[in-house]
């Protein structure tokens, strides 16, 4: 299979994407970003030994081009703050990129000003080992932390489009996720407690807009703010090991295409 482009070249996206009756996606509203060439499908990476299996690959996967629209894009509390220097990107490829490799990865990941481009295409998944579905790309901070002092990570998403996944996670590296804010296929938020409350939907119909995103994590307890407003507080016991943020999309093998930006994120 050959290259397929997913949007027309060097022309204005809009951000409100609708799912038409016949099943294809459409594009109405204000125009969020510009999209220069186009992204070959993840099975002719696959068959033209694009995309190596098996191993942590090095030799990245570049990809077309996005420019946001920064006066669409970068607004709100955190339009100011710049892209974080110490993190690092975790691709369906490869589970530890370091910056300076980032320039190779721009089919999953790119930067804009102060925004962070996450994508995810229709058919892809992790390949870097055996482990199934886990299509992911996601950068993580250096800043790791045991119980006891608080933490922080705040930043601005904008919701392009949508697929169900994992957009943020408070990630221990032993006891896994303590707290998760997820993604659905209709552009809700849910904020995704591990244990002992029930899910909870924090926002609806966020497709093409925007939001501000806290979390508070002390390697026990954790609060959730949405657009300054507190949503939800809770705790999973982590005796072993070091917590870190994760942001950007996290799920199984995708049905879709899947794009969401992150302005001015920040951790401390």
């Amino acid at each position: 299979m050959g290259k397929r482009q997913n949007l027309h070249t060097g022309v204005w996206i809009a951000g409100l994407i609708l799912m038409g009756l016949s099943g294809r996606i459409e594009a109405e509203g204000p125009s969020l970003y510009k999209q220069t060439e186009a992204d070959p499908s993840f099975e002719s990476l696959l068959t033209d030994g694009k995309i190596p299996v098996g191993k942590n690959s090095t030799q990245g996967v570049k990809g077309s081009t996005i420019n946001i629209n920064k006066a669409a894009v970068e607004r709100g509390a955190n339009r100011t703050n710049p892209i974080p220097k110490d993190i690092k990107i975790h691709t369906l490829c490869n589970s530890v990129i370091p910056r300076k490799d980032f320039h190779k990865w721009t089919r999953w990941y790119q930067e804009d000003g102060n925004t962070q481009i996450f994508r995810l295409f229709k058919g892809e998944h992790n390949v870097r080992n055996s482990r199934p579905d886990a299509a992911r790309i996601e950068s993580f901070s250096a800043l790791k932390w045991t119980r006891g002092d608080w933490h922080e990570w705040e930043g601005t998403y904008t919701i392009v489009k949508p697929h169900g996944c994992a957009i943020f996670q408070a990630k221990n590296n032993v006891n896994e996720w303590g707290v998760m804010i997820n993604l659905s296929d209709d552009g809700s938020i849910t904020l995704n407690h591990r244990r002992h409350q029930e899910d909870k939907v924090i926002a609806e119909n966020m497709t093409g807009k925007s939001f501000d995103l806290k979390i508070r994590d002390n390697g026990h307890d954790y609060e959730v703010y949405f657009n300054g407003k507190k949503v939800g507080e809770g705790y999973y016991d982590r005796p072993e090991g070091h917590t870190s943020f994760r942001w950007g999309m996290y799920d199984k093998t995708l049905e879709h295409d899947a794009l969401i930006f992150v302005t001015g994120a920040k951790f401390k």
